[in-house]
């Protein structure tokens, strides 16, 4: 691979993009999260290869995304450069065959069981602020079906995972005091928390705090999606649902969409191009058309929409932008007495 071009496009296209570790590694703002409101701060870094073996990684230190750097990600972060990524495409699978890099692979999906849930007055506080959340009654065994996990320890415990990825007194916060979205591939849980600020640890005394199962680099799967079955052979286009949280598209599928045929799916921030890339690109789907369901805030805005939907490789898909309009409220995770929905289409 030509190092140094590629080391140059990355140098010129990336916000803030500097050298680091002695020419080893590239610091700049991340494009997964939108970094710090700081315009000069910058939790992104990018591994150089300093020999034909190794692959350049990505990590955030801010949304701990991470991964191998594709001609993908280079779509996604908008630097795409036609001849560096066919290099790096054509080094990426030379390097994909090495045993010691079966790690750094996003294509693998986990088994893993979650029938089991403890049902005590923890639990059922939990299923009643979900329920509250979208003004949806869901049964446990609801909850189970839409992989929504009530209790960490659970999970761990019935698949007989032993090797935790935070320290134990974190565990015990995340176990009593979050509930959890179960990833597309069932490494990660994005787990919200139930409590008011200030009760937990201070390290994870957020809205949403994203857990590690299993050791898998890899984040491009992270997302959650609503399980449900699709025609692939149907001669209409399949619909691909996409807001922002889980609770957003939890209440786009059960109350606006009344459980309709399609993709439900949240991309757990504000990357939208990275998970339509996903399902064109990797998951190949062949006719699709596009629902986007955007918080009323910046990263929200039609001008960014508009600017997602000229990135997407297949400018016949229709694409239609859905906002909830009511008085107060700025997503979809809320109950359908509260929505106010209005459709715009913009390709």
């Amino acid at each position: 691979m030509n190092v140094e071009r590629y080391k140059e496009l990355l140098l010129s296209r990336m916000e803030n993009a500097h050298l680091v570790s002695g020419g080893k590694q590239i610091n700049c703002r991340c494009k997964e999260c939108g970094d710090s409101i700081h315009k000069k701060s910058a939790h992104f870094y990018i591994s150089i290869p300093h020999n034909e073996t190794e692959p350049s990684l990505y990590y955030c230190h801010k949304c701990g995304t991470s991964g191998i750097v594709s001609y993908k990600k280079l779509i996604e972060w908008d630097i795409f450069d036609q001849e560096v990524a066919l290099d790096l495409e054509n080094y990426n699978k030379t390097i994909s065959i090495l045993p010691k890099n079966n790690k750094y692979l996003g294509s693998k999906t986990y088994y893993l069981a979650h029938t089991y849930t403890k049902i005590d007055e923890k639990s059922e506080f939990k299923r009643q602020y979900i329920c509250n959340r979208i003004g949806y009654d869901l049964s446990y065994n609801d909850l189970s079906n839409l992989k929504i996990i009530l209790n960490l320890m659970d999970i761990l415990e019935e698949n007989r995972i032993q090797k935790f990825t935070r320290d134990h007194n974190i565990l015990n916060d995340l176990d009593r005091e979050f509930v959890g979205f179960l990833s597309k591939d069932n490494a990660f849980l994005n787990m919200r928390r139930t409590c008011p600020e200030g009760r937990v640890y201070q390290s994870i005394d957020k809205r949403y705090v994203n857990y590690k199962i299993f050791d898998k680099i890899d984040t491009s799967q992270r997302f959650y999606t609503v399980p449900t079955l699709v025609n692939l052979n149907s001669p209409n286009r399949i619909k691909l649902h996409i807001a922002e949280g889980p609770f957003d598209i939890l209440s786009i599928f059960l109350n606006c969409r009344k459980m309709e045929e399609g993709i439900y799916t949240s991309i757990a921030g504000s990357n939208y191009l990275g998970l339509i890339l996903y399902f064109l690109i990797d998951m190949q789907l062949p006719y699709i058309e596009l629902h986007l369901y955007p918080d009323n805030d910046k990263f929200g805005s039609m001008d960014r929409m508009r600017s997602i939907v000229r990135k997407i490789p297949d400018q016949s898909i229709p694409v239609y932008i859905h906002k909830n309009n009511y008085s107060g409220e700025k997503d979809f995770g809320v109950p359908l007495n509260r929505i106010n929905e209005s459709i715009m289409r913009l390709n």
